[in-house]
């Protein structure tokens, strides 16, 4: 078999033992999403077929009428042509005015006036009929005829002897109806029986055999009776509008064929069952079809409704941050139902519930590691303390200075992970009240100003009070970290700028700082915890990455959110705070 060279290089590269994704790339397809009321409804298109099987079965059920139909009239005629044998006096009778076969098909004339004649004065050999002859003939006709079939005898020279019956038929009148089944069927009339036209074949009875009839005395049907054959034959009528099924059987008076027995009758009544069964079942299967289609779009809807609202509850579980938001006591939607979509809200709660028993571990585990090194790093200090006060040599000296440097920066790193973790829990107890931003902003730029003397820092107000709901000493503290943040980061001989004001109807408070702009895909993990962008290590002061974190929670404890963004110029970053404003200002 031969190989593509796809395959090839991908073996090959499979051989030499390197790393690829050929099979991968090579079976990527488009993917179509498709929700669960378009895939049901997908499903039932399947149904469809039924229209398809239903008239196949109306095909079927055709040709079981027009077989039961060909045994019924070739019935008929043999009854009739069995009442009419070995009587050669009904044969004897001599017509004033013959009408033969042919002739009688095209007029469709009862031709009984004249067959009840006398013989013809011409012809003195000819017997005399018996005067109730052809009444008799007439009277078996009249017995066995169908209002639906036309019935002829004829003798071997196709005269008409008799004949009984019509081709048409009247229209059966249509029952009154009122009501539901009044509706119904002005549905049908008006909806449904100009698309069932479009594929059955409407019986008429508004049809002419006139053309046809001039040359049927050497019919097929006819010659195989006066052969002495029961004949069956199908034909269409002269414009096509209907078909004529055809029986003749063969009266014998002895050994001789006398004459013959013909009955016709169209294929409508056929016709007629077939269409009213198809309409019937057709009717059904658009009905069910209707109501299938309703009940299923009915039932995804609300399956997908469950399913959202399941979605809606797990994403409103976890925030952002990866913290869980909701109660996880509390069950998600649909864990009450007993059905899959119950097992699966419940297997997220039980997930959710574990979740936060390892979330309530790693927020409490600072605080227990600050609990339990507090006793060891006392210990240290004071053992250090007291070598430092004893005489040691220089060497010795500078080894515990640097022990106690490293012990200073665990002591403070002890300090900001109690410190956050406190914080965490406060903001959950906190009382709120009304302050002024602005004012808050000011007092504390001032501040700065005197701790951060070998920095220019200025400020930018709107010039009137920012009410905003909240605690002002957190917001004091949030601010804290944003500018020491900056001082950091700011390049030597540079200014701080500190702007608060409203845009789009929230407060704003940003910090920006000329210095190293944020590296990419930083944005958005700057404020998470345990996250810096320092690339020095050592240094006095530890740095955790928690400074902004606690920035970013106590913003959101005011209903806001921080920001980190480089500046348009690219030489530096503005961080951001966006806060709402108070109700009613």
């Amino acid at each position: 078999m031969r190989r593509s060279t796809a395959s090839t290089l991908c073996t090959a590269w499979a051989i030499g033992g390197a790393t690829h994704e050929c099979g991968r790339r090579t079976m990527r397809r488009p993917r179509i999403a498709l929700g669960i009321r378009a895939q049901l409804l997908l499903v039932l298109t399947v149904f469809l077929a039924l229209p398809w099987l239903g008239y196949e079965y109306v095909r079927a059920l055709e040709r079981v009428l027009r077989d039961a139909q060909q045994q019924a009239i070739a019935g008929t005629a043999q009854a009739v042509a069995t009442a009419l044998h070995e009587r050669p006096r009904l044969f004897d009778v001599r017509l004033a005015s013959p009408v033969t076969l042919a002739e009688g098909r095209a007029s469709d004339i009862d031709p009984g006036a004249d067959a009840r004649g006398t013989a013809s004065a011409s012809d003195p050999t000819r017997p005399t009929p018996h005067p109730g002859a052809v009444a008799e003939v007439e009277q078996i006709l009249h017995g066995l005829s169908r209002t639906s079939a036309r019935i002829w005898v004829i003798d071997r020279n196709l005269n008409v002897l008799a004949r009984a019956g019509s081709l048409k038929r009247a229209e059966p009148p249509e029952e009154p109806a009122g009501g539901v089944e009044a509706a119904i069927r002005a549905v049908e009339r008006t909806l449904l029986h100009p698309l069932y036209a479009l594929v059955l074949k409407q019986p008429t009875e508004d049809f002419s055999d006139e053309a046809a009839a001039r040359t049927l005395g050497d019919a097929r049907e006819v010659d195989g009776a006066l052969a002495g054959i029961l004949t069956v034959d199908r034909r269409p009528t002269a414009d096509g509008r209907a078909t004529i099924l055809t029986a003749a059987h063969p009266i014998w008076t002895g050994d001789e064929v006398r004459g013959a027995v013909i009955v016709e009758e169209t294929t409508n009544r056929v016709l007629a069952e077939r269409n009213r069964a198809f309409e019937r079942l057709f009717t059904i299967v658009i009905a069910v079809l209707l109501l299938g289609t309703v009940a299923l779009t009915l039932f995804a809807s609300r399956l997908s409704a469950r399913i959202r609202a399941l979605r809606d509850d797990a994403e409103r579980a976890i925030d952002a941050q990866g913290r869980l938001a909701t109660d996880p006591q509390r069950p998600l939607a649909g864990a009450s139902a007993g059905d899959e979509i119950g097992d699966l809200s419940r297997s997220f709660s039980s997930a959710l519930a574990r979740l936060s028993q390892y979330a309530s571990y790693q927020r409490n585990m600072a605080s227990r590691l600050s609990h339990e090194l507090r006793t060891p790093v006392a210990v240290v200090r004071s053992s250090l303390d007291n070598l430092a006060q004893q005489p040691v040599a220089a060497d010795a000296r500078i080894a515990l200075e640097r022990a106690q440097g490293g012990l200073n920066r665990l002591s403070e790193i002890l300090t900001r992970m109690t410190e956050a973790t406190r914080l965490e829990q406060s903001l959950m107890t906190h009382e709120r009240e009304r302050f002024d931003l602005a004012a808050l902003v000011g007092s504390c730029v001032d501040g700065y100003r005197v701790a951060y003397a070998a920095k220019s820092i200025t400020l930018e107000t709107p010039g009137g009070p920012l009410a905003v709901d909240g605690a002002p000493e957190l917001a004091a503290q949030m601010l804290d970290k944003l500018v020491a943040n900056a001082v950091e980061f700011a390049a030597p001989g540079t200014a701080i700028a500190v702007r608060v004001g409203t845009r789009d109807g929230e407060a704003r408070l940003a910090v920006d700082n000329e210095g190293p702009p944020l590296p990419e895909g930083m944005q958005a993990r700057l404020f998470d915890s345990m996250v810096s962008v320092r690339r020095e290590a050592g240094g006095e002061t530890p740095h955790l990455g928690l400074g902004l974190y606690i920035a970013r929670l106590i913003a959101e404890f005011h209903g806001g959110h921080a920001e980190a963004s480089n500046r348009p110029d690219g030489l530096g970053v503005v961080v951001s705070i966006v806060m709402p404003l108070a109700q009613g200002v």
